[in-house]
């Protein structure tokens, strides 16, 4: 805030904060590759921050502050919410580093470099063989830590290694849900974080590096099994369509014409803010729930296209394996044809739909058909075999879902469930659309399609629910 001199009732009064920073870190960066000059007052300020003392700190604790609100603001559009948010500032007003760095200094986890380009910083030497001995710097030669630093300290926390908590303040409440947030002051909250048995970091793949540091520094301080139990869930960049890059309003910059995706990057200022994308998600949807329910209230239409963009979004980046790179494009996402998220929504919508038609028109409520289900009053011998051998496929491939969720768990690759649930939509639909149900004058054999597809939407639904996509009540 110091290149644009706004004080904090300027930072208060400025809308949509998360932009504003967006932009001005891209401005910050090239004033800094620049104005080599500055680099002292950025070292200076940041050890003022790190340490809480003057104006610096106060700043930087109302720019985060307000930075936070937006990023739970956008979360919740996704139906992303957190139960804590743990604060670099309290990792360090409480001494957690502190003390990890005496025990990663006492057990030889760390060493003070004595000469070349990090002379006077305090350095872990990588200890696989792929990059033996090269060494990461922990702490700079001016006594700021860096990230990895702090990360260790976290890891430690996680874990509850440290033998201390935070202190915690509400600093959320939405929906009767209690976002809390770490804090360095005493307070008489008797709150508890942490103490994990597993902990999986999801950041990205070019972090992979980093996350060595973390576990060597779990292991240099005698945790194996905490280090063995700490999970890098690494994934790919995700990057642009030029079609969708388009849409938002951004034309490819040098370089970028003629390839088939657009990387962003926050220090070019190259990128696409979420709520900018979610906007475009929504718009589109709402076109299309538009032309397709004309005569439905202005507010359901809103809930529907915001569960389309909502859902299209969650399955666009499911359906890849992790280490693919995701070239996210708009119309691809929200296609209500192939492998999309608005495809298997849909779906559910569609036998939904038959069993509040079955109840409207004949009195059969849901309720009944678990029952019936329960009791197991289906006859198979209603169909003939032509129509058996499909159901069985239908119903075989429906009873993998316990088999698909825990592989999608251990493997860490939820593009398992994600094809799961395709694969079961594309199954259903087709015998659906080759043996109708409400139309079906035969009983008996009405029981068995009924009952059928009643458990397989079952299945469905708690595929999307695990895959946090919503069934809206019309498409």
């Amino acid at each position: 805030m110091e290149l644009e001199s706004k004080t904090g009732a300027d930072i208060e009064a400025v809308e949509k904060f998360d932009y504003y920073c967006w932009d001005l870190y891209a401005r910050t960066v090239a004033y800094l590759e620049t104005h080599p000059e500055a680099h002292p007052r950025k070292a200076e300020m940041l050890k003022l921050i790190e340490h809480g003392a003057g104006p610096e700190a106060e700043m930087a604790h109302r720019v985060s502050r307000r930075v936070l609100r937006a990023h739970l603001a956008t979360m919740r559009r996704v139906e992303a919410a957190y139960d804590v948010l743990p604060c670099e500032s309290s990792i360090l007003g409480l001494r957690f580093w502190e003390r990890a760095f005496a025990h990663l200094k006492e057990k030889g986890g760390v060493e003070l470099a004595q000469d070349g380009l990090n002379a006077g910083c305090w350095v872990m030497r990588l200890q696989d063989d792929v990059e033996k001995d090269k060494e990461k710097v922990i702490v700079r030669s001016d006594g700021t830590v860096t990230y990895v630093g702090k990360d260790i300290a976290y890891q430690l926390w996680k874990f509850g290694l440290l033998e201390r908590d935070f202190y915690y303040e509400p600093f959320e409440t939405d929906g009767g849900r209690t976002t809390w947030i770490s804090t360095a002051v005493s307070n008489d909250r008797v709150l508890s974080f942490g103490r994990a048995s597993k902990v999986y970091n999801v950041i990205d793949v070019r972090q992979a590096y980093l996350q060595k540091i973390v576990c060597q520094g779990l292991r240099a301080l005698h945790h194996e099994p905490q280090a063995d139990k700490s999970v890098h869930f690494a994934y790919e960049m995700v990057a642009l369509s030029p079609r969708s890059l388009k849409y938002l309003g951004f034309e490819p910059g040098s370089g970028e014409t003629g390839k088939g995706f657009v990387e962003v990057s926050g220090r070019k200022g190259l990128g696409v803010k979420a709520d900018d994308l979610l906007d475009l998600l929504e718009n589109k949807a709402s076109a299309e729930v538009e032309k397709r329910h004309p005569d439905a209230p202005a507010d359901l239409r809103r809930r529907v296209a915001a569960d389309i963009s909502r859902g299209a979004l969650r399955y666009y980046l499911l359906k890849f394996a992790r280490n693919s790179l995701i070239i996210f494009d708009v119309d691809d996402a929200l296609s209500f044809e192939g492998e999309t998220g608005p495809y298997l929504m849909y779906t559910a919508v569609r036998l939904n739909s038959i069993f509040r038609k079955m109840e409207e028109r004949e009195g059969v409520s849901e309720a009944d058909l678990a029952r019936r289900a329960a009791a197991g009053e289906v006859d198979l011998n209603a169909l003939d075999e032509s129509e058996r051998t499909a159901l069985w496929d239908v119903i075989a491939y429906a009873a993998q879902a316990e088999e698909e969720i825990v592989h999608s768990v251990g493997s860490l690759e939820f593009s398992h469930l994600a094809k799961f649930g395709f694969n079961l939509c594309q199954r259903v639909n087709a015998y659906y659309h080759k043996y109708t149900i409400l139309g079906e004058e035969n009983p008996r054999v009405k029981n068995v399609r009924t009952l059928a597809v009643y458990l397989v939407r079952d299945v469905l639904t708690r595929t999307l629910d695990l895959m946090g996509i919503p069934v809206p009540e019309k498409m």
